[in-house]
């Protein structure tokens, strides 16, 4: 294997472990003080509960398939099928935002951003953050998870086409 591609797999896990780090803390952060909007209706937490399981799994396998094998490659069907769920938990979490938080844009991912690491005590979101603000986190992170799961699936795909060629079946031997 390349070495640029050891160093660019190595990136990826560790953004991957990155975002979902984010994601169960933030959550978990949700669930453990909730806050209740302005009909004092807190909501499913189920679509928290489901982007802590996943950002979990999104974590652990991170970890794992940090330390650099060339078998890390043959993993590439588990990081698709990884992506997946957790594409569909920054989906849920957009469809359940719009009403509260308004319309999706291009500058959630700038106030995505802003909260993280703003509490004094350690915390990883400031506490005074609002609500919209932790869905926002929530949401971008899970769909920055699923496109590194994609590309590192991609990655492993198109490394195991390269290095794994099916042998060609003998010819029969000619008759005269």
């Amino acid at each position: 294997m390349a070495v640029w591609l050891k160093i660019v797999t190595f990136a990826i896990r560790a953004a991957q472990l990155i975002c979902a780090v984010v994601i169960v803390g933030v959550a978990g952060q949700y669930i453990a003080d909730p806050i209740p909007d302005k009909k004092g209706d807190l909501g499913h937490l189920s679509r928290f509960i489901f982007a802590i399981v996943f950002g979990t799994l999104s974590a652990i396998f991170a970890i794992i398939w940090l330390i650099p094998f060339s078998s890390n490659h043959m993993n590439w069907k588990f990081d698709g099928v990884l992506a997946l769920p957790l594409a569909a938990a920054g989906g849920w979490l957009v469809y359940c935002s719009v009403d509260i938080c308004g319309k999706v844009a291009i500058s959630d991912v700038s106030e995505a951003a802003e909260p993280l690491g703003g509490g004094d005590n350690g915390e990883l979101i400031d506490p005074g953050t609002s609500v919209c603000t932790k869905w926002k986190v929530l949401y971008v992170f899970s769909l920055a998870a699923a496109a590194l799961w994609m590309i590192s699936a991609m990655i492993g795909f198109f490394w195991v086409k390269k290095h794994f060629v099916k042998p060609k079946a003998p010819k029969a031997p000619r008759r005269r």
